[in-house]
């Protein structure tokens, strides 16, 4: 219980903080926090837009807590959803053969997914193979696969006939409606929570997912039982790979219809900070990563509202997080070293 209100007590605490930032940084105070806290849930188009934003922050942070439960930690979610949404995009264009149709959803969802898993388990097989950190890998990856992307976007892959910096537009038959009229959330959000409840229940409930999880934890100890614990991690980096793959074809499909430049926009260390707060609890992701589209939601809000600047929305996003992820991460044992130590009594 005391490890849950943590997260808890941190976000409200960093409420307070926001007040402050709030009041200083507007000419108009009142109506910035007005904006901040209520503009999300002002129509049913703001309530959308943060919908929608939970259920692709929430596919991606289940991804990021898969590596984490696995003892990995994947720092190439980025470019694991940028180039599946660039494959949704290709593959779902207009023009495609007709006698394959009705499988092309099906495909591209499969193709995306793969993508994600490949990208994201080659830093786990380097890992597990030669001993290499997944931590420099799997940024070095995406660092080298993000440009490739932007390139193919304003190249060989851009609408001839937009100014946008993005691929053609999707059919019209592939794309993904809303729950309700006027709700701009759709079928994703369900589906992003029935996976976070498979993935609690398969670590909490299963027999592979109790050596996932004791792999993640105590490697050492996995390995004298016998597990895999070598090849366990790499297992959660593909996985983490996939599921920010179906973030990526989520984004595609159900938001914007097209890749663009920036799609991601920051998505995976979004997702990153949502599992850290989370735990890489899935269901407590759940909670987190509507909380953080709220942040981001409130933010273009205040922006849109008043005269609040881009930059102070930044400041307070950072603020919350920082406060968060301070509270919810353990310290290192190099500093628990340097605590004092309370004095014995001498006979």
């Amino acid at each position: 219980m005391k490890r849950a209100l943590i997260p808890i007590l941190a976000f409200l605490s960093a409420i307070a903080a926001i007040i402050v930032v709030l009041s200083l940084s507007s000419p108009r105070p009142v109506d910035s926090l007005q904006a901040f806290f209520a503009g999300p849930f002002s129509s049913p188009w703001h309530l959308g837009v943060l919908l929608d934003r939970t259920a692709l922050l929430l596919l991606a942070a289940l991804g990021a807590s898969a590596a984490l439960k696995a003892g990995a930690f994947n720092l190439g979610g980025e470019a694991q959803i940028y180039a599946p949404a660039l494959l949704t995009a290709a593959l779902l264009a207009p023009g495609g053969n007709p006698d394959f149709a009705r499988l092309m959803p099906a495909a591209a969802f499969a193709a995306a997914i793969g993508l994600g898993a490949l990208l994201g388990g080659i830093p786990g097989i380097l890992r597990a193979r030669r001993g290499t950190s997944e931590l420099l890998t799997s940024f070095l990856l995406s660092a080298a696969v993000v440009p490739v992307v932007d390139y193919l976007i304003q190249g060989p892959l851009r609408d001839p006939e937009r100014n946008l910096l993005a691929t053609r537009a999707i059919a019209r038959q592939w794309r993904v409606g809303d729950l309700l009229p006027g709700l701009q959330a759709n079928i994703f959000l369900p589906f992003s929570l029935l996976l976070a409840a498979l993935l609690f229940f398969f670590l909490r409930n299963t027999a592979p997912g109790f050596r996932y999880r004791l792999t993640g934890t105590a490697p050492e100890f996995s390995r004298s039982l016998g597990y895999p614990a070598r090849l366990i991690p790499a297992a959660g980096m593909a996985l983490s790979g996939a599921f920010h793959g179906a973030a990526g074809f989520a984004a595609v499909t159900g938001t914007w219809f097209m890749c663009h430049t920036g799609l991601t926009a920051g998505m995976g260390w979004s997702a990153l900070a949502v599992a850290l707060i989370a735990r890489a609890n899935p269901l407590a992701a759940a909670a987190a990563a509507f909380l953080y589209a709220w942040l981001e939601t409130a933010s273009e809000t205040a922006l849109l509202s008043s005269r609040f600047s881009f930059d102070s929305a930044s400041l307070v996003q950072g603020l919350i997080f920082l406060v968060v992820s301070a509270r919810t991460l353990k310290l290192p044992s190099f500093f628990r070293e340097f605590k004092p130590k309370k004095a014995r009594a001498h006979d």
